[in-house]
């Protein structure tokens, strides 16, 4: 049975939070989000009046304490209130754990981008296929002349029959196949005349600063597709997905995993219906990370994953179940806040300035083992800029938050009838920020406040109502700077 052409299939992996669309009403939020920022930041003071020290008491066992951040900016174990805009379309409830590192002091830190070595390449591929033959995807993909006479034969019968849409594209506004048959027919015909009698495969490894792109063909005939490239906003992009499973039985070209919550009509995975542990899951990751050698990202959350496919019907079905595992570097007990925003988009399709995406390191696990990971953008951790920022209290953030909430949704509830937020996690975090108008790669770590939660909006389509949830554990619906308060768009990094 011949293999039909993949169909153009796409999953809405999230909604953007796009900050920015509706002026700030106070001028007090329009701040510098660069790295110039950092020239006004001061040393936070303790109680007793000295910088840059944490000031100390006692225990009831008489035993000297320190004052942790949670003390000096006031901040509780809980915090829950409800907003609404004017209208009351919008809604904003929180009740909310507050999540802050149990550190005395946070401090602003220069980062740039890492030298990619070929050391480091050598390290991720002996990771995954010390045993594998890695095969250029030319080389591997290329059509035989057998091979393309088979699927012109196919073609040219289905002329002969009658069938014109074999392939079940359908017809435009004006009637006609979208799909056309004779034109298909031609470009075989063509690379028949130059495509080879047999495969001839050739072997390659990735080289540091060039464009990778292999099938890794394992001993036991499972096999991956292996990538890296340095294209757009990434410094280095390493991607690894499995291709096939063991024995060669070959998994959709469009599977792809993603996150448990997209779709409320999902079944929530369990680690019966995985048939793995999260600790297994975890364990297997832990040595793959130790084996590439990378030792400046630890362990930071994981969420449940489902594996999707669009093949053939071109309608969604599962492909099975996992597990989400992220690693991310924590910098003197405090971690970098992870979300669904790759932080190198461009302001508007048109901008021709040079990006750089956040730093990031994902697994994607089931029974069988790795499915897939992707590697991208090191950083490397420069000086201290700052040593013990002066942080807004919690009760001045919250005032913000409640306020930007409304105010970076305001474009949103004139298409929308209703939207409403719950927000179950805050935290606090450092975020990387940058200024790729003077220095692409070049940044600074600072403190920011995440919001997290779900989100269900509601509108009108054609007389219809439509309902729409985001629920991805990582989406932060708002961020906010914790030391001025101005608000960062996650997606553009500043």
């Amino acid at each position: 049975m011949r293999k039909n052409i993949k169909k153009f299939a796409g999953i809405v992996l999230c909604i953007g939070m796009f900050t920015g669309c509706a002026q700030t009403p106070d001028s007090s939020l329009v701040k510098p989000k660069g790295s110039k920022a950092v020239d006004a930041y001061t040393e936070a003071d303790d109680v007793s009046g000295s910088k840059g020290e944490a000031s100390e008491s006692k225990n009831d066992d008489g035993s000297e304490s320190k004052t942790t951040i949670r003390n000096l900016i006031d901040a509780p174990q809980n915090y829950k209130s409800h907003v609404e805009d004017d209208s009351a379309k919008l809604v904003v409830n929180t009740d909310a754990s507050v999540e802050i590192p149990e550190v005395e002091k946070i401090s602003a830190i220069s980062v740039t981008v890492a030298e990619v070595t070929q050391e480091l390449l050598d390290r991720i591929t002996n990771a995954f296929f010390s045993e594998a033959k890695l095969y250029t995807m030319d080389s591997y993909y290329v059509k035989t002349k057998d091979e393309i006479k088979k699927t012109l034969d196919e073609l040219k019968e289905d002329v002969a029959t009658g069938n014109l849409d074999p392939y079940n594209y359908g017809t435009d506004d004006d009637g006609n196949y979208v799909y056309d048959i004779y034109e298909d027919i031609e470009t075989w015909e063509q690379e028949y005349e130059t495509a080879p009698e047999k495969k001839t495969l050739t072997e390659a490894k990735p080289v540091a600063g060039n464009s990778f792109d292999c099938i890794a063909q394992m001993p036991d005939d499972s096999q991956y597709y292996y990538k890296t490239s340095y294209t757009g906003s990434d410094t280095l992009s390493v991607k690894i997905k499995k291709a096939a499973n063991k024995g060669g039985e070959k998994i959709p070209e469009d599977a792809m995993w993603c996150d448990y919550g997209y779709s409320e009509e999902e079944e929530k995975p369990t680690e019966e219906s995985i048939g793995l542990s999260l600790d297994e899951a975890k364990k297997l990751v832990k040595e793959k990370v130790e084996k590439m050698g990378i030792t400046d990202l630890q362990f930071s959350n994981w969420n449940y994953a489902v594996c999707k496919s669009f093949e053939d019907d071109n309608s969604s079905g599962d492909f099975g179940n996992g597990y989400r595992i992220d690693y991310a570097r924590t910098i003197n007990g405090v971690p970098v806040t992870q979300t669904i925003a790759d932080g190198g988009a461009l302001e508007d399709m048109d901008s021709t300035m040079e990006t750089w995406s956040y730093e990031s390191l994902c697994f994607y696990v089931d029974k069988d083992g790795i499915e897939s990971m992707t590697y991208s953008n090191p950083y490397t951790i420069g000086k201290i800029k700052t040593e013990n920022l002066n942080l807004l209290s919690f009760s001045e953030v919250m005032k913000i938050y409640e306020k930007m909430m409304v105010v970076t949704n305001a474009d949103n509830m004139q298409y929308e009838n209703s939207r409403v937020y719950n927000i179950d996690r805050i935290v606090l975090g450092y975020a990387r920020i940058y200024e790729p108008s003077t220095d692409a790669h070049t940044g600074i770590l600072i403190p920011v406040w995440d919001f997290f939660g779900s989100m269900t909006s509601e509108s009108e389509y054609n007389g219809e109502t439509e309902s729409n949830t985001s629920k991805d554990p990582n989406e932060s619906f708002l961020t906010i700077n914790a030391v001025d308060g101005s608000i960062i768009d996650r997606n553009l990094g500043y």
